[in-house]
């Protein structure tokens, strides 16, 4: 009888702390979601900073200027545009 009751209170501590620590193992798993969300935006900003550096060192050179221009619709005096 004496083993039966130990064997209860083990029981039921067991299911008291697996109940008490429900709450911070929901926090953990929302959090674990939001670092997820938040290393996906992150890496796609720094795609963006990449695709724009490139941009940018393209830009600065002359003959990416000119690239540029002619994109816009712009040519220099006497020159035409080609119609594909």
């Amino acid at each position: 009888m004496k083993l039966g009751w130990q064997v209860g209170i083990v029981v039921a501590a067991v299911v008291a702390g697996l109940y008490a620590s429900r709450k911070p193992w929901q926090v953990f798993r929302e959090q674990r979601s939001n670092v997820a969300e938040i290393q996906a935006e992150m890496r796609e900003a720094e795609s963006e900073h990449v695709r724009l550096l490139e941009e940018k060192l393209k830009l600065s050179s002359p003959l990416g200027k000119e690239e540029f221009m002619r994109k816009l619709g712009w040519y220099r005096p006497g020159e035409r545009k080609i119609e594909d």
